[in-house]
């Protein structure tokens, strides 16, 4: 939409006296710059009408929710479904604000009161809704390249890496004890190179998902084992002891992204460890309703001055000054999960990390035959 082009509104409303009412404040002589054209606007009853007239170089639809056709906030899922681009302003009769929160949680750019619109809050309405969407669609559109170059970035990165920890490991039959040194220190910086590649990866796809994620029974056992396997590959130096209630019967609600939990809370528990050999204690207890995994440490532990801003919670986000993202992305996949991940004091030193989590039960035959 130029300057030169009027705005074009679709006004999707049953009730004849309203319908007049919205399509006079339109029509005034104060709306808009006095250089601008009016604004058009198509007037249709039914939700059905409104999906095909969408189609017609729609700039925003003003939608009421109690149509013919369909009545409520189905109205307007509909409605989002067909729309592309165009932003949606809700027209409710109900003087509560629930309704119109939820409406802008659906998918709606804002909402109107019928009763309180006048023509200048229509108009700002109007012409925010269109201007917001703007603004989000740009930002999609930013998201969506940055994703790419990230996607590309890592994936020659991880490449370069693992070319870098191949030759680096043929290396060892042909160096010194001085040389075996500096080797080592070499192939330690590649795996934290790899590491990081693989937590950045996990939170791009976390804050790529854009909804509430599809939460399913997941094998606790089988993530938590394999993670602590790597671990031992990782850090030859390091001891992790595994005790509990740990059976292949145990299942919480979460996603495959559960694994990335446990691996930057073990990577955590031995990279902020100031001991030659560090000590790693998994303690797994459960209830009826809940998992409780605790990870325990002896390394330096943590000051309690310090033991909310670690995660990055609050303001602080990314620009934390804590153990960077990898605890950051545990805090928000376990608030993801329904959980909770709490940091104490170890006895008589280091730091637990305890991630508690909803059971769910195991899935059956059954299960998998309905998929």
């Amino acid at each position: 939409m130029t300057n030169a082009e009027p705005t074009h509104i679709l006004l999707v409303e049953d009730n004849p006296a309203d319908a007049r009412l919205i399509t006079e404040y339109v029509s005034e002589s104060s709306w808009g710059d006095a250089d601008a054209p009016a604004p058009a606007i198509t007037h249709v009853e039914r939700l059905e009408a409104a999906r095909e007239a969408v189609a017609d170089d729609v700039d925003v639809v003003l939608l009421d929710l109690g149509l013919p056709d369909s009545t409520g906030v189905e109205t307007l899922d509909e409605m989002v479904q067909a729309v592309t681009t165009e932003p949606i302003v809700v027209l409710t009769g109900l003087e509560d604000e629930r309704v119109g929160e939820e409406a802008i949680e659906r998918g709606a750019q804002d909402y109107l009161v019928k009763d309180d619109i006048t023509p200048r809050l229509l108009q700002q309405t109007v012409q925010y809704a269109i201007s917001r969407e703007q603004q989000q669609q740009q930002l999609r559109q930013r998201n969506a390249e940055l994703a790419l170059l990230t996607q590309v970035v890592r994936h020659d990165i991880r490449n370069d890496v693992g070319v870098i920890m191949g030759w680096g490991e043929t290396l060892g039959d042909h160096v010194d004890a001085q040389g075996e040194a500096h080797l080592e220190r070499m192939l330690n910086a590649g795996e934290h190179i790899a590491s990081i590649t693989e937590t950045v990866g996990d939170f791009l796809d976390v804050l790529g998902d854009g909804g509430d994620p599809d939460l399913s029974p997941v094998d606790l056992e089988s993530v938590l084992t394999n993670e602590i396997d790597k671990a031992r590959s990782a850090y030859e130096d390091t001891t992790i002891t595994i005790t509990g209630d740990v059976d292949d019967a145990l299942h919480v609600t979460a996603t495959e992204l559960l694994s990335s939990v446990f691996r930057n809370l073990l990577n955590n528990a031995v990279a902020h460890n100031d001991k030659p050999e560090p000590e790693i204690t998994v303690h797994v207890e459960s209830n009826d309703e809940t998992i409780a995994v605790r990870i325990a440490d002896n390394g330096p532990g943590i000051p309690d001055s310090y033991k909310q801003e670690i995660f990055g919670r609050g303001e602080m986000g990314l620009e934390s000054s804590g153990s960077g993202i990898g605890l950051y992305l545990v805090d928000t996949l376990v608030e993801m999960f329904d959980g909770e991940v709490v940091l104490e004091d170890n006895e008589p030193e280091g730091s637990v990390f305890t991630v508690v989590l909803p059971r769910s039960r195991k899935p059956t035959e059954t299960d998998h035959e309905a998929v």
